[in-house]
């Protein structure tokens, strides 16, 4: 054994502490030039035309967001600002108000509700090439986050009438089921898919994930195609987005830089030890994480194929062909609204400062 205070082992201390001096500045290095790479997608600036919208609809869900819609007085002050609303009712079918209002002369169409319902109508917007616009007034309203509306101030969206402009972004499709934030399978689809999953979110979550670790057969049977050419059965963990997501921290956790990148986002962990360290996975084990961007995915099953779009519960048959429908979504936005995600500064600062420290490899 090498005396640790000989020259010798003071030469090999030092090897080491630069070693991993090194790696962690390969590693900043590698994330600074990721975090680069999307800040310059970032930059590129959204197709953006001025628009008249003369008999604009807006949809409400009153029971979204455990009612924020009347918290807010939506319907009132969508009306003094000359919104057409229509408030839904029990029965109401969704799609054939959007269609109805369209035939009865609207010329933009809004929702006020969860993503959800957003998809639904934008859906009708888009086969009718009409503007498209939306209220955050659910419960998480992704979309409106990462289109940059202000989901504290719900009552701003409507300035996207007063004084907005248009935007052309992305829309995906799971089979002919629209989607705008994503597609998820495997555990969190099977969660999704319990009784009372509404009602009991954490308990169902963990009797899912107890059962796929214990037995491997109750992970999803599904088969799909990562990069490097290998075909999975089994998806533990299967995330598809339209554009792709990064970690943005809490309480959010994921964002999307870009709406309009004409690209899937694809995640997928293949490994259930991974599932269960997350600290493991967010490392970039390359055997049991990928990431990837298309523009297309097909998932084949001799089963039922489970998920959860937009957090909702859908089934569909096998196979199901995943697409990016590039700037197909005409959506109105205030004046000056930029979507997508750009960490602050002093959030990659503190990450590549992390890195540094640790020697550890940046999320892929």
């Amino acid at each position: 054994m090498t005396d640790q205070s000989s020259p010798r082992g003071k030469g090999r201390t030092r090897l080491a502490l630069l070693g991993a001096f090194l790696l962690g500045l390969l590693a900043a290095a590698l994330f600074l030039r990721r975090q680069v790479t999307d800040l310059v997608k970032q930059a590129v600036p959204y197709v953006r035309r001025k628009v008249t919208v003369k008999q604009p609809v807006l949809i409400i869900n009153p029971w979204s967001g455990d009612g924020k819609a009347a918290e807010c007085n939506l319907a009132a002050v969508a009306e003094d600002a000359g919104i057409r609303t229509i408030v839904m009712k029990k029965g109401d079918h969704l799609r054939e108000l959007a269609v109805n209002a369209i035939a009865d002369g609207a010329d933009a169409i809004g929702m006020a509700g969860g993503d959800g319902s957003l998809a639904v109508v934008a859906g009708v917007a888009i086969e009718h090439d009409l503007p498209f616009f939306c209220i955050p007034v659910g419960t998480r309203n992704h979309f409106a986050l990462d289109l940059g509306l202000d989901r504290d101030d719900p009552l701003s969206a409507l300035d996207a009438i007063r004084d907005g402009e248009e935007l052309e972004i992305d829309h995906a499709l799971a089979g002919d089921r629209l989607f705008l934030n994503n597609i998820s399978f495997g555990i969190y689809a099977q969660a999704v898919h319990e009784d009372g999953y509404r009602e009991h979110k954490d308990e169902a979550f963990a009797k899912v994930l107890e059962a796929n670790a214990a037995d491997v057969d109750a992970q999803a049977a599904l088969q799909y195609k990562t990069p490097d050419g290998r075909v999975h059965e089994r998806a533990p963990l299967l995330l598809i987005s339209n554009n792709r997501y990064r970690y943005s921290g809490p309480p959010d956790f994921g964002r999307r830089f870009r709406l309009d990148s004409g690209q899937l986002g694809v995640s997928a962990v293949t490994g259930l030890p991974k599932v269960i360290d997350v600290a493991t996975a967010l490392l970039g084990d390359k055997h049991d994480l990928y990431e990837w961007e298309t523009t297309s995915i097909r998932i084949e099953s001799e089963q039922p194929i489970l998920a959860g779009v937009d957090g909702e519960a859908v089934q569909f048959d096998s196979p199901l062909d995943i697409v990016i429908k590039p700037k197909t979504l005409r959506v109105l936005v205030p004046t000056g609204t930029r979507p997508g995600f750009v960490p602050p500064r002093e959030k990659v600062a503190a990450r590549l400062l992390d890195l540094a420290n640790l020697g550890g490899a940046p999320p892929s």
